[in-house]
């Protein structure tokens, strides 16, 4: 006889779970939200020195500039501070420091830019892009003086020379006041000229003032120049007189 097959009972197919379905045993993903970082502004780039006074000096006239101005007294600093360590001279060995400018090219083949600045107060200032610069440290018994070129548009100074002469051994001064056309004049320039008991002779170029209808000197000299010829005077006569 034929030995019946036994049976094999198949095992039951495993349902297919649909993706979208989840067994609540399943943590749900969380969705993290993309916050977007505020956009910082970058901060300006501060214009470069030599920008600031190319754009300042293309008007001949215009209202007063506060960042030029900082930037001409920060350069007066820094001469200050050369003649000082040319000189061998600090603080108590003079009085307080009388500073003159005239325009003057820095370097051959240079040209000086000039603008009329209107202040708040309604008066006019002419300034330049280069100068040259006197310091006057009235000592006690001497002077000590400096000069130096400035180029404004970078700050770079140059030609440096310091010196100093006792009062007693000034034999001569002479105060010269000039134009450099009289027909036709563009400017009215003074010079004070000193002569040493030793034959030398020390030139000071205290002014180099641009004719212009807007801008006219008040009187003969302005104050600066008063106080320092009154100074230097009052000085040397005393100096004569031990």
């Amino acid at each position: 006889m034929k030995e019946k097959k036994e049976k094999v009972q198949k095992e039951p197919k495993e349902k297919k779970v649909k993706k979208n379905k989840l067994d609540f045993d399943d943590e749900p993903e969380e969705k993290v939200r993309k916050v977007k970082a505020p956009k910082v502004k970058k901060p300006k780039k501060a214009k470069s020195r030599s920008k600031v006074t190319a754009k300042y000096f293309k008007k001949f006239s215009g209202r007063f500039l506060n960042t030029y101005d900082e930037m001409v007294k920060a350069d007066y600093a820094n001469v200050i501070e050369r003649a000082h360590q040319l000189s061998s001279i600090q603080k108590f060995d003079y009085s307080a420091p009388i500073l003159i400018t005239v325009p003057d090219a820095f370097k051959h083949g240079s040209r000086v830019s000039y603008r009329l600045d209107k202040k708040e107060d309604g008066t006019f200032s002419m300034m330049y892009d280069q100068a040259l610069v006197y310091l006057l440290f009235f000592g006690k018994s001497s002077l000590f003086y400096y000069r130096a070129n400035i180029d404004h548009r970078n700050g770079n100074i140059a030609t440096d020379i310091a010196g100093e002469f006792n009062y007693s051994d000034v034999i001569h001064m002479e105060t010269e006041l000039k134009y450099d056309n009289i027909d036709k004049p563009k400017y009215i320039t003074l010079e004070l000229e000193i002569g040493l008991s030793d034959s030398t002779i020390i030139t000071f170029h205290l002014r180099n003032h641009r004719v212009h209808q807007d801008y006219t000197l008040p009187a003969l000299l302005t104050d600066t120049e008063k106080k320092i010829l009154s100074i230097l005077k009052n000085k040397i006569r005393e100096s004569r007189s031990h």
